[in-house]
């Protein structure tokens, strides 16, 4: 489902970096080229701390340069949730993480000058349903209550034309911290702001091999070099191979898509979504969408296929959940289509620790990695560096495989078939 996506259509000229070839030698060595790694190797330059970045593809080719570049707060579930999973302490630091995480991104584009449309204004809710409404509006109540958190706003459904123009919504709320960009451009800034810093980064450099040598550093092997360094970091997410089976089976991969129209007049876009917001809905496979940098609509929404055939037929059919909500765009030409994976971990929730080796790792991001892998990667870095928070909520003691995760993708399809049903039938 490698489709030329819109960023990369839409891109900043890229480098052409060279593959690693022969022995290397530095302090940390991070395998994966996305935000995760990149934001590592770029904190730990800062610190003089030398880095290798090891990339299979190029710089942002898996789910940083493939997102929907929603960068939005929270986790998937409700604060309510996690608070009562994890106590009111760990839920307020899991909340500042998450504005932690999308400042820490605005300041490094400010800082760097990244070109990538960055927007602060906001992402808006979309209820699919009155009763998803409601539910807002309780969780508005305990943010305000229990977070001291006021920076959200319900919209009434006969209000939802100051943010929308649809009618496929009943109403909605907006969270003003939230932002959105254009991911590839931002992981092409983040990877030249590593690299001016002293950070290396190779292409097309995938990490066969990972072993411990007789002065205990680790020993990285590539198809043409290896590197040596004190340190590994492993960021490679949903994009996880067989590298690591530790992190393979503690990370199920689930397939996102996306289809972006051509260009529009810029008054057309705008009154689709009045305020320029990232926007998400509340069904149960929900769609997501924003305007873009060139007055594009960008639409998203859940997809597997297991066949050319099938593959037509889910982007025909978020084609169709995009004319649902935006009637008005029928005949619209559709310029790009792709996909990419998702990361989830077991709770849902994104997770940083060690292996018994001692290499680092920070994965499963759940659709919130726009946001949250620059964070991680920053606290890796300050791990390494032996100045992290060790009361870190995300922070776990012993990375353990998924049950029967070998079954997981079956197990996907069966779950996005009843959520479908619910979605139609249900509330």
């Amino acid at each position: 489902m490698d489709l030329l996506s819109m960023w990369e259509g839409t891109a900043n000229n890229s480098m052409n970096r060279s593959l690693l070839e022969g022995e290397e030698c530095c302090d940390v060595v991070i395998i994966g080229g996305g935000f995760t790694g990149l934001s590592t190797a770029y904190h730990l330059q800062e610190k003089q701390c030398s880095t290798i970045v090891l990339e299979q593809g190029k710089v942002g080719c898996g789910a940083s340069g493939r997102n929907g570049g929603e960068v939005l707060t929270g986790y998937l579930g409700s604060m309510e949730y996690w608070t009562k999973k994890k106590g009111l302490h760990a839920a307020k630091k899991m909340w500042q993480l998450s504005l932690d995480s999308i400042d820490l991104i605005e300041n490094i584009i400010n800082k760097h000058d990244i070109s990538c449309d960055f927007k602060r204004n906001g992402d808006f809710l979309a209820a699919y349903k009155p009763s998803h409404l409601e539910s807002m509006k309780k969780d508005q109540e305990f943010m305000a209550s229990k977070l001291n958190y006021y920076g959200i706003d319900i919209v009434e459904k006969n209000e939802i034309k100051n943010e929308l123009e649809t009618s496929f919504y009943s109403g909605g709320r907006v969270d003003y911290k939230s932002a959105h960009f254009h991911p590839l451009n931002y992981t092409l800034g983040l990877a030249k702001a590593a690299e001016k810093l002293g950070a290396k980064i190779y292409e097309r450099s995938e990490a066969t091999g990972v072993k411990r040598n007789s002065k205990n550093k680790f020993i990285v092997r590539t198809d043409k070099g290896k590197v040596i360094a004190d340190n590994l970091v492993i960021a490679t997410n949903a994009y996880s191979g067989d590298l690591n089976k530790i992190v393979k089976k503690s990370v199920v991969p689930v397939e996102s898509i996306m289809i972006a129209t051509e260009s529009l007049p810029e008054d057309v876009v705008e009154a689709l979504i009045k305020n320029n917001r990232a926007v998400s809905d509340t069904k149960n496979l929900l769609y997501y969408f924003r305007r873009t940098g060139d007055n594009r609509l960008a639409f998203g929404g859940s997809g597997r296929a297991s066949s050319k055939r099938d593959q037509n037929r889910i982007y025909e059919n978020l084609l169709e959940g995009m004319l649902s909500v935006f009637p008005q765009l029928k005949g619209t030409r559709i310029e790009y289509r792709w996909g990419g994976k998702v990361g989830f971990t077991q709770n849902m929730l994104p997770c940083i620790g060690q292996l018994k080796d001692g290499a680092h790792f920070a994965f499963g991001y759940g659709g919130h990695g726009a946001a949250m892998a620059s964070l991680l990667g920053k606290t890796m870095a300050e791990d390494i560096l032996e100045e992290g928070d060790p009361d870190n909520p995300l922070r776990i003691k012993k990375l353990r495989s998924i049950p029967f995760h070998n079954q997981h993708s079956k197990a996907v399809g069966v779950m996005k078939f009843y959520k479908q049903f619910q979605d139609r039938f249900f509330g």
